[in-house]
């Protein structure tokens, strides 16, 4: 548990997003551990900066947490910073294949390369996550009040799961993915803002200059809008970017969003 004794600036209660009319942004990183980043101090160390510019603008963000990436938060001393400073809301994320010893111990049905949550039985499904849960409790990384599957694994023993054992009332993950199968009417949905299972708002995805369209084309409709990065883009200069031909980072392509949501309306210039 936290041992904070400062007061949040922000309300970060997930019931008050999407309270207003038309057209709003909300950013989700899926905040990985050692299975997808090889570089994980470098880019928490490089969190603050995201959530900074998105705070300053009035943007919330959901960090969907890893028993692995909640080590590394712990080990920075940012837990307490990041509650009390930002506009963050803390979600549940689980990949099977990467848990710490102190989880992964007591689960011996673990299969060493089964990613999807989803693939497990209800009961060792149930296991995984009152052991995750109890986790980033521990570290200070609550209240935790969404789920996001690793690779969107979500079915409805999951949905069980999460309704029976922890006070998670939301869900967020692209609804077009194969891998997505919850009970419905059990959590409420925030999807990420996509299209289709391959075209999401993933700042990561595409051309900066795409993602700028989409973000046009969801504020002409009043969309609620979820867009979604990962953890391991945080590091300007990690690996990803030059290995998969990534211009811009992440950080500037938020830039880029926030200044095409400028341009439909009257907000103040972007604060840095």
């Amino acid at each position: 548990m936290s041992n904070s004794v400062n007061k949040p600036i922000y309300n970060n209660d997930i019931r008050s997003l999407f309270e207003n009319e038309g057209f709003e942004l909300v950013v989700s990183m899926d905040c990985e551990g050692t299975n997808y980043d090889k570089n994980l101090e470098n880019n928490v160390l490089n969190l603050e900066r995201f959530l900074k510019l998105a705070t300053n603008n009035n943007i919330t963000c959901i960090l969907f947490i890893t028993p692995y990436f909640a080590d590394m938060l712990s080990k920075l001393n940012l837990i307490d910073k990041i509650k009390e400073n930002y506009k963050v809301i803390f979600g549940l994320h689980i990949h099977p294949d990467n848990l710490p010893e102190d989880i992964a111990s007591k689960c011996s049905f673990i299969r060493p390369d089964e990613e999807y949550l989803a693939s497990y039985s209800y009961e060792e499904q149930k296991q995984i996550v009152n052991l995750c849960m109890k986790y980033l409790d521990n570290k200070g990384i609550e209240p935790i009040q969404i789920y996001r599957g690793g690779c969107f694994s979500m079915n409805e023993d999951t949905s069980k799961i999460l309704a029976e054992l922890t006070d998670i009332k939301y869900e967020s993950h692209n609804p077009y993915r194969e891998q997505y199968t919850p009970l419905k009417g059990l959590l409420n949905p925030m999807p990420v803002y996509a299209l289709s299972r391959n075209e999401e708002l993933r700042l990561e995805f595409f051309t900066t200059e795409k993602l700028q369209n989409m973000i046009a084309e969801a504020y002409d409709k009043g969309a609620k809008t979820i867009a979604i990065t990962h953890s391991y883009m945080l590091d300007s200069n990690d690996f990803h970017y030059e290995r998969d031909g990534i211009i811009d980072d992440i950080h500037i392509r938020l830039e880029k969003i926030l200044e095409t949501i400028q341009e439909k309306t009257t907000v103040p210039k972007i604060a840095n």
